[in-house]
């Protein structure tokens, strides 16, 4: 059963209802004020005291921007101007107000806006809501999100987000400048078709897909074209990016390895060189201990590896102090270069031209050397057997120089006489050497007389006639008379048979016979006045 309702005189009046109304406010967090159209306060509530530092009675006269912060003061009043332009009614803005203290407070106001009937302004109702506690999370929230931002910009490596449609959520700066952009409103909302690397856009997304798919997928080693149009080698990171359990889109991670891939194709090419190089290459360690060879090196020493090896126990005793020789002088400068013989597996020993670089680390300390081995094993002993071979060429022709001058003699018999004996078999070449040996002698000792005796000679033919008659024709160009001694009987039968006429010279049957017509030939007998008198040819 209802109560009876209460008597009408105690029923509350309109001032019952201000009054508490004023109570109310009064003892509200919220700050209520009243201003006129010049913005002077004609109302404030208790709060005042807490936000201004002012009792209500003392603030009542001051104008709002003496109480707001100064640097919100112009766009305040230009939000005002902006509401009335607009005929606004409520409207919200948030600005900080200043304490008497000089603390400060942010807050959201909701603006209730009074018109005449002329819908000109005439006051404004504003109740304030201290929001000051979230502008400092707020705050906070955008410092660590700044801070979030300054790191990933300081990267050495590009970062980015895309949504479920690889669509760029966001990046950092270093995806910015590969794709050649100026800021991040330019690549937000894009997908890599829209970018410089748009050809390979479908392999891009797919990968993407197949992560939001399936997983994480790291160490991708693909290329990128950038906005200069060059293109670099990238490792990169993707995961799937998830928000309460749900994948929203993939987060990715990638590095510049375009010098380091340069490097590794530098290192497999270099590797195939060496491991295909016909010279034996090693690397030791500071203690001499092998630690690489290539093929060649192991073939040539007639071993399967040498790797775990002592390098000094591969050489031969007496070299050994050349190969200590040889790493001492890289520590100081160049490269060491020596001859060295190593021991094979057989005994055998190979000659080798070896080139000595230390290995130094980044600080310049050893920390290993290296060695170049050029077999030169049948290079000397095809050197040695050209030497061998030079060698008996020089003393054949020695022994030949000695045998001609023993079977083309030639004798000084007397002033102005000189006699070749001949033995043996006269080829074309000896029949030349006979020539000159008879011309020099001829003119060596001015002889007016030469013996040509063919005692000792076997055969004479054709061609060795022709000789003779054109050693005896060059004779007397210089001046002496061809004397041609010992024709046996079997060679003048020859003569005969073939017609073989000696113009110009004279025959006689023995060598004895030859020297007695060279010596009476020498002074003539003439007469002068009567008398007879022996004159020098």
């Amino acid at each position: 059963m209802l109560a009876d309702p209460s008597p009408a005189s105690e029923q509350p009046t309109d001032i019952d209802r201000l009054q508490r109304v004023q109570a109310a406010l009064d003892g509200a967090a919220l700050l209520f004020t009243e201003t006129d159209t010049h913005g002077v306060i004609t109302y404030v509530n208790a709060a005042a005291q807490r936000y201004f530092g002012y009792p209500p009675a003392e603030c009542l006269g001051k104008t709002v921007l003496e109480l707001t912060y100064p640097a919100d003061r112009e766009r305040l009043q230009q939000q005002v101007r902006e509401w009335v332009q607009q005929g606004l009614r409520t409207a919200e803005i948030e600005n900080r107000i200043v304490h008497r203290n000089g603390a400060i407070f942010t807050f959201l106001w909701s603006v209730t806006i009074h018109y005449d009937e002329h819908g000109h302004p005439v006051s404004f109702t504003s109740i304030g809501h201290d929001i000051s506690q979230q502008e400092r999370l707020r705050q906070e929230l955008h410092e660590k999100r700044e801070m979030l931002y300054t790191v990933i910009d300081s990267l050495p490596i590009g970062v980015f987000w895309k949504d479920k449609e690889s669509r760029f959520l966001g990046c950092n700066r270093r995806v910015l400048q590969d794709a050649g952009l100026s800021n991040f409103k330019q690549i937000i909302g894009k997908t890599d078709f829209d970018l410089p690397w748009h050809r390979k856009a479908p392999i891009y997304q797919y990968s993407d897909r197949a992560i939001m798919n399936s997983g994480p997928k790291l160490n991708i080693e693909e290329t990128l074209t950038r906005g200069d149009g060059s293109v670099i080698w990238l490792r990169t990171a993707k995961l799937p990016l998830r928000r309460g359990g749900e994948t929203i889109g993939v987060l990715g991670f990638y590095e510049d390895i375009t010098e380091l891939h340069l490097q590794e194709e530098g290192l497999r090419t270099f590797r195939l060189l060496v491991e295909n190089a016909p010279d034996g290459i090693g690397i030791t360690d500071t203690d001499l201990i092998i630690t690489y060879t290539n093929p060649a090196f192991a073939a040539m020493l007639g071993y399967e590896a040498l790797t775990g090896k002592a390098w000094l126990d591969l050489i031969h005793p007496d070299d050994r102090s050349l190969l200590e020789t040889a790493i001492r002088q890289p520590q100081r400068a160049g490269i060491a270069r020596t001859t060295l013989r190593y021991l094979h597996r057989d005994g055998t020993i190979i000659t080798v031209q070896c080139s000595v670089p230390a290995l130094r680390n980044r600080n310049g300390r050893i920390v290993g050397y290296a060695s170049i081995n050029q077999d030169i094993t049948e290079q000397l002993r095809a050197e040695e057997e050209r030497q061998r071979l030079v060698l008996q060429e020089q003393v054949i022709q020695a022994q030949q120089a000695i045998l001609r001058e023993l079977s083309t003699p030639l004798l000084p018999i007397a002033a102005g006489v000189v006699a070749i004996p001949l033995i043996g078999t006269i080829d074309s070449t000896r029949a030349q050497q006979v020539m000159e040996t008879l011309l020099e002698g001829i003119n060596r000792y001015r002889a007016t007389v030469a013996i040509i005796d063919i005692t000792g000679v076997k055969v004479v033919d054709t061609q060795v006639a022709g000789a003779l008659i054109r050693a005896a024709q060059a004779a007397n160009l210089l001046g002496a008379q061809v004397v041609l001694t010992g024709i046996s009987p079997e060679i003048a039968q020859t003569l005969v048979h073939i017609g073989i006429e000696f113009y110009n010279i004279i025959i006689k049957a023995t060598l004895q016979d030859g020297i007695a017509f060279a010596l009476n030939r020498r002074y003539a007998p003439q007469y002068t006045n009567g008398r007879k008198v022996l004159v020098k040819c």
